[in-house]
């Protein structure tokens, strides 16, 4: 189906799922309650108003890159599939900012996420073409080859279950030709050895997953034409986020090198 017919139904979600769901202010397939463990992290989400900030950092701020992947987004056109939105929005704000009236699909595993994107961007941009969902990504609810794009600005990176699953899951909902538009940062072997051992046993022992840049995991999910682009680098005492907590508790500024990877259908 185009995306004009699956837009006159309504409800492009209802078409696009594989499984049954329940619908509120967004499709929820995991529980409406925000995990417990998590709960604490969505409270400050909603008390420091980070969506609202974040939105705003987008807007005026010109970041060549990320307003340069949101473009190329927007202008591949159909149906737009943001993964792991996040509270920073992932390529979702630059998308947007690039073409206001984009078909876009926000998703995160966090239903606290997914509601405070709909209730900022209700007020701030009022779309008919937004949609909101929350599920996780390394089990996409969604048919085969229903996909236009899969926008993930660090989704998978920051996967809680198999990142090699995510990106075979984002495989298999795009169509034929479709594009994954997928970033996130590794620390490089050169970057380990220049720690104390100390903080190089720990970082091994808790979080061996942050030393993968996932490119074997990315053709392994079957992807042909990969495109990769080194876009710079960003370091844990600029970011919050559990890696951080634990580079704090170590005393060390870990530096994260960061791409963006275009792979194709």
């Amino acid at each position: 189906m185009s995306v004009n017919e699956l837009l006159e139904d309504g409800n492009i979600i209802a078409k696009l799922a594989n499984r049954p769901f329940e619908m509120d202010d967004i499709a929820y397939f995991v529980p409406k309650a925000e995990r417990s463990y998590n709960a604490t992290w969505a409270k400050e989400i909603v008390s420091g108003k980070w969506i609202s900030r974040n939105w705003s950092t987008c807007k005026y701020n010109d970041n060549k890159i990320s307003n340069g992947i949101g473009k190329r987004i927007s202008e591949q056109g159909g149906l737009i599939f943001e993964i792991g939105t996040g509270p920073g929005g992932g390529y979702m704000p630059h998308i947007l900012k690039s073409n206001p009236n984009a078909t876009i699909i926000i998703s995160d595993l966090s239903p606290t996420i997914a509601c405070e994107w709909k209730h900022f961007l209700d007020n701030e941009l009022d779309s008919p073409n937004i949609f909101y969902s929350a599920f996780d990504f390394c089990d996409i609810p969604f048919s085969d080859g229903c996909i236009d794009v899969v926008s993930d600005g660090g989704g998978i990176g920051n996967a809680e279950g198999d990142k090699g699953k995510a990106l075979k899951e984002a495989y298999r909902v795009l169509k034929p030709g479709g594009l994954l538009v997928t970033s996130t940062g590794f620390v490089t072997k050169e970057t380990l050895a220049s720690l104390p051992e100390y903080a190089q046993k720990v970082l091994k022992e808790k979080r061996l997953d942050i030393f993968d840049d996932l490119y074997e995991e990315t053709v392994l999910a079957g992807f042909l034409k990969i495109d990769s682009i080194i876009d710079g680098c960003w370091y844990t005492n600029d970011d919050e986020s559990t890696i951080a907590d634990l580079a704090r508790e170590l005393g060390i500024n870990l530096k994260f090198t960061s791409y963006v990877r275009y792979c194709e259908k």
